[in-house]
C-alpha cells in the first residue's frame, strides 16, 4: 500500500474513532483496497450487503 493510501486509511480510521464507531476488519480490509484503487466504492458496499444479507436498495431523494 502507497504511503498516500495509508495516509487516506488512518485519516478514515481517525474520524471513525472521534464518532466512536469502530468498523469491523472486513470494512477496513475493503477500505484499504478501494485506496490502492483495487476495488470501487460501489463494489465495497455490495460486498458488505451481501455478506450481511442485505439487498441494495436504492431510491432517489
Amino acid at each position: 500500500m502507497s504511503k498516500k493510501a495509508e495516509k487516506q486509511v488512518a485519516y478514515t480510521l481517525a474520524t471513525h474513532a472521534i464518532e466512536n464507531m469502530k468498523p469491523s476488519r472486513d470494512a477496513v480490509r475493503l477500505c484499504r483496497q478501494m485506496a490502492d484503487g483495487k476495488l470501487s466504492a460501489d463494489e465495497a458496499v455490495s460486498l458488505l450487503l451481501r455478506k450481511h444479507g442485505v439487498g441494495k436498495r436504492l431510491t432517489d431523494a
